[in-house]
């Protein structure tokens, strides 16, 4: 598919941040009619602001085909890094912070993606994280109960995770790792996680002073694709989700079980997205070709994942939406699950039409 030249340009800077051994080639060309609003646009919308600036800091040590940064430009973009540094720094206090007090009360702790799946890159404090997941080993009631004896409210309304703000920190206390409702599909690959982690066990990351858990890498193999491809459904992809694909599996090839992984994935008709997925973080955040298993791919459907991914809807804030008319709220509602019907038949068949019958049950409410 025609790229334009910000969205090209875009993905040569992931390439070179994200791959040393990157092709110094990659950067020479694409600036000639680049809009810097347009690209540092784009790039935040992806949650890729930060990488994609450490490529272009990178790309000017080696070559000097890259033009000067319009001054006000730099100065956002360098703003925007500093921001989300300083709140990557309050996320490993919060997750210090909470691993502590939670031993304290005979907890142990586990975190999921976020704060773990940085580690894979070459500055883990340059990818954008959002809330942190964490795992209790079934104590999740318990440590909803040591937030509330400080004060910290806990939403109970969801079925997979409770949320609470911690130090303004927002925290997923997850029940299950996946949402059981949705189908036998989680139910099947929440068994299989269990199983991986009775049996393998975890590993740990360092934060400062404080030894954190994490899963080992045939447990996020699993729940990395699960989660990706649920959002790809729900809400579509951004590139740091391919961004998160390549780097953790072209960093942890070696510890992973790949025949295990396929198996679970064609028996769960997730292999055709998978696939998809790391054609697409080969090609275009530059994972390199040969890190894993070869896959057999779809370029139509690679071609398609990718045109929705560059062009995702910019999101009604929450507050604009409550001022909506509900009937105005419900059409295009509609409108938009019905337009996403593609991808819920590819992540699983029948899929749609659960999701069709609780959307309307929900709107008689």
């Amino acid at each position: 598919m025609q790229l334009t030249p910000e969205q090209h340009v875009l993905f040569n800077l992931l390439k070179v941040s994200l791959w040393p051994d990157q092709d110094e080639g990659t950067l020479s060309s694409g600036f000639e009619q680049i809009d810097w609003e347009g690209l540092i646009t784009f790039a935040f919308r992806q949650g890729v602001l930060g990488v994609s600036l450490d490529g272009f800091s990178r790309g000017k040590k080696f070559t000097d085909q890259l033009p000067a940064l319009p001054k006000d430009q730099q100065i956002r973009w360098e703003l925007s890094l500093k921001f989300q540094e300083a709140r990557n720094k309050r996320q490993r206090g919060v997750i210090k912070e909470l691993v502590a007090l939670f031993k304290e009360n005979g907890i142990e702790m586990m975190l999921l993606k976020g704060i773990g799946l940085s580690e894979n890159y070459p500055i883990p404090s340059h990818r954008e994280c959002g809330d942190i997941d964490i795992y209790l080993f079934g104590d999740y009631e318990k440590g909803n109960q040591i937030m509330e004896a400080l004060g910290v409210v806990v939403d109970r309304q969801g079925t997979k995770h409770h949320n609470f703000f911690f130090k303004g920190i927002p925290i997923e206390n997850h029940i299950t790792f996946l949402d059981l409702t949705s189908g036998k599909i989680n139910q099947r690959l929440e068994e299989h996680l269990h199983n991986i982690l009775a049996e393998q066990g975890f590993d740990t990351i360092r934060i400062d002073d404080t030894e954190v858990r994490i899963p080992k890498p045939d447990f996020t193999a699993v729940f990395l694709v699960r989660h990706d491809i649920t959002h790809f459904v729900a809400s579509g992809l951004v590139l740091r989700y391919l961004c998160d694909l390549g780097l953790f599996f072209a960093r942890n090839a070696s510890s992973i079980n790949f025949s295990q992984l396929f198996k679970i994935l064609e028996e769960t008709s997730q292999m055709n997205l998978f696939s998809a997925f790391i054609n697409l973080a080969q090609k275009h955040v530059g994972m390199p070709v040969n890190s894993i298993p070869a896959l057999p791919f779809d370029e139509n459907l690679s071609n398609r994942i990718l045109q929705d991914t560059i062009n995702l809807p910019k999101k009604i804030p929450p507050e604009d939406l409550a001022k909506w008319w509900i009937v105005r709220r419900k059409v295009v509602g509609a409108y938009h699950l019905f337009r996403m019907k593609w991808k819920y038949d590819l992540m699983d068949k029948g899929l749609f039409y659960h999701r069709l019958t609780s959307s309307v049950l929900n709107a008689f409410k």
